[in-house]
């Protein structure tokens, strides 16, 4: 069995408390063995402990999401979403190389064409998932989305406030021209 340690950082890392729950502090979370390669990923929405993640290399999607405690009671498995910036033709230069003025403007002149790709998956009906897009990158943003129930459910909740302040509305109208 893998024993991870968790750490709980923050800018007043007084209590352990309010790392975990005070919403408005930003919590970074350590999940690796002592000389295990890491990486950092971020993970956001409707998760019980969103953050920044240095997590084993080897830990995957699945495992990620149950070290941010799962999913909030809003929370939807089927709507997780993986943000990856992607740096097409990214070039570096050898250390053992000095190349001449030329040759170095026309390297420096080449940017690399950063793009952002996002990959949708229904962590619900695994069998439409590659295998490939649980494992993850390092800076991948990881996103768990609302249900449709609850979206559904604070609309309606607005629908309702918006004509009960309208009614009230009408009421104080109608009464001052009678």
């Amino acid at each position: 069995m893998l024993c991870l340690t968790v750490v709980h950082a923050q800018e007043n890392s007084s209590s352990l408390l309010s790392a975990t729950s005070d919403k408005t502090t930003s919590t970074n979370y350590y999940f690796a063995r002592p000389n295990d390669l890491t990486l950092i990923v971020n993970v956001m929405g409707f998760v019980q402990r969103p953050g920044r993640y240095e997590i084993a290399s080897s830990i995957d999607l699945m495992n990620l999401i149950s070290l941010a405690g799962g999913p909030t009671a809003d929370g939807s498995m089927s709507k997780v979403k993986i943000i990856r910036i992607i740096k097409d033709g990214e070039k570096t230069v050898r250390q053992d190389i000095q190349p001449d003025q030329k040759t170095l403007s026309v390297f420096l002149k080449e940017e690399a064409k950063v793009t952002r790709r996002e990959i949708q998956l229904d962590l619900d009906n695994l069998s439409t998932v590659r295998p490939e897009d649980l494992q993850l990158m390092p800076g991948d943003i990881v996103f768990m989305d609302r249900t449709t129930w609850s979206t559904v459910r604070d609309a309606f909740g607005v629908v309702v406030s918006a004509a009960v302040i309208t009614a009230a509305v009408a009421q104080v109208i109608y009464a001052t021209k009678h």
